[in-house]
């Protein structure tokens, strides 16, 4: 697993933070690309991962706004080894699609689910304590869940356990940043509680114990031209550097395990 970056560009938000700056880094331009926000008919996904399989493979994706997160889909796509999701989100993403033609934001875990044949399990960690009740019966056997509230317990032996459930030797870290206490970064959806050191001292010891085939970060404030200028806006943006920075640096750190 080697530390390069590549930086997902569909909204814009990297070009306004720099904690990616003088490492080792790719740009993935699809800003173009128009209807890819919170939703994306698979098509388009498509002409994405054939893009993408023309640069040398990134390991640490940063993927824009919690809006894009459906781009983990693509990224797991690509694993031909049996594996497990560990994916630190508020939300538990596994709602069922509008179209069968599209994914969303909303849909990718379920989708993942039912269309990586690679992926065995999913261990969803630091959603909201209804999220639960979200899950399709049809994947609830292959998902495990830990709320916000449970992981403010005994945070070290709640990770031993998590490592002791996964059921495959490799294993894929997809982040969003909603996950975190609002101290510790900022999104446009609601968020958990879990604040960043402690994310941070669950995934060092999933690096530790298991082989790590990628991780993907998301969940960035969305930044328009008609609001970038605006106090509330620039505060988020420092906000969400420093902790992407932190997140790299911790990661980079760790891949040598």
């Amino acid at each position: 697993m080697s530390g390069s970056i590549m930086l997902w560009n569909l909204d814009g938000v990297y070009r306004k933070q720099t904690f990616y700056r003088n490492k080792d880094y790719d740009w993935l331009d699809f800003e173009s690309i128009p209807n890819t926000n919170l939703l994306c008919e698979k098509d388009t996904l498509k002409l994405m991962s054939h893009k993408l399989s023309k640069r040398s493979p990134g390991v640490i994706h940063y993927l824009g706004s919690g809006n894009y997160h459906y781009l983990s889909y693509l990224l797991q796509s690509r694993i031909k080894n049996p594996y497990t999701l560990i994916l630190f989100d508020h939300h538990t993403d596994s709602l069922p699609s509008l179209s069968q033609s599209l994914i969303s934001c909303g849909s990718w875990v379920l989708e993942s689910l039912k269309h990586l044949s690679m992926l065995q399990k999913v261990f969803i960690i630091g959603v909201s304590e209804e999220a639960p009740h979200y899950i399709p019966t049809s994947i609830r056997e292959k998902v495990a869940i830990y709320t916000e509230h449970t992981l403010q317990q005994n945070l070290s032996t709640i990770t031993q356990s998590i490592i002791k459930q996964i059921p495959t030797d490799s294993i894929y870290i997809s982040i969003d940043k909603d996950t975190v206490d609002p101290k510790d970064a900022v999104t446009a959806w609601d968020h958990g509680t879990l604040r960043l050191k402690q994310m941070m001292y669950m995934i060092k010891a999933l690096f530790q114990y298991e082989d790590v085939l990628g991780v993907d970060v998301c969940g960035e404030y969305p930044v328009r031209p008609t609001n970038d200028y605006r106090k509330k806006e620039r505060d988020a943006i420092r906000k969400n550097d420093r902790a992407n920075e932190y997140i790299l640096e911790c990661i980079q750190t760790w891949i040598s395990y």
